[in-house]
């Protein structure tokens, strides 16, 4: 079997980590947060054209994310950067939401464009499924961790983070009070400081970002992936 390699192709590939490459090496907030706009526009952009180059990359930037929160200690002591860290996080799981859905609606088209793969093989939709639900996974694992390491760094300030009968300061609780957040359980056995601002705006965001992938994206996708024809669901019906 032959590998036809493509110029665009070719492109996609160096211009997305070339932008993965910045976005890791950056150190100050302000620059992450310039060069993840582009970043998120062009994952948005490439999950139109190459399937897996698309996938590929917003499953590193993910899996990343609470690397650099860890890497860089974020502990959110200023204004400045507490908004600019709230931002890029946003921008990051909702740039990924969208890029999901951009996925799951191409899952059975073939990549005319990007064919740098043995075609007749990479474009069978079992594959392509496989891949968005990794995406997935790497989704619910960079949300649940990455506002787990925030509530951990919180705790070490005062008049933030999470508190429970005793005081909460290890990352095991941090990550059990995320995942409660995420999945809307709620015990109340660990809840944000009384006098917290930042923690409760965290949770706030956590609490839309997980209705959103959990109510929302998996329904949407469900329906591009497994219905008949994605195209006839925005089409109008010519017997009305």
């Amino acid at each position: 079997m032959k590998l036809n390699f493509t110029k665009s192709s070719v492109v996609f590939m160096i211009v997305a980590f070339f932008l993965l490459f910045m976005f890791v090496v950056l150190e100050s907030l302000d620059s992450k947060a310039v060069i993840i706009i582009f970043l998120s526009l062009f994952m948005l952009f490439i999950s139109t054209k190459c399937f897996y180059i698309g996938c590929f990359v917003n499953i590193v930037l993910l899996i990343y994310l609470p690397f650099m929160l860890i890497q860089n200690n974020h502990v959110l002591l200023n204004r400045n950067e507490t908004f600019t860290l709230i931002f890029i996080l946003c921008a990051i799981f909702l740039t990924s939401i969208f890029d999901f859905l951009i996925l799951a609606y191409h899952i059975n088209n073939s990549d005319k464009n990007c064919n740098f793969y043995i075609t007749s093989f990479f474009n069978r939709p079992f594959l392509k499924i496989l891949c968005i639900f990794f995406l997935y996974l790497s989704l619910l694992f960079s949300v649940i961790d990455s506002f787990a390491l925030l509530y951990t760094h919180l705790s070490n300030i005062f008049n933030e983070g999470i508190i429970g009968e005793d005081e909460i300061f290890s990352h095991l609780d941090a990550l059990y009070f995320s995942t409660t957040t995420f999945f809307t359980i709620g015990f109340g056995d660990i809840r944000p400081s009384e006098y917290s601002e930042i923690t409760k705006r965290l949770v706030i965001i956590q609490a839309i970002i997980s209705h959103i992938i959990t109510t929302v994206l998996w329904p949407v996708a469900i329906i591009f992936v497994f219905g008949k024809s994605t195209k006839k669901i925005f089409s109008k019906d010519k017997d009305i």
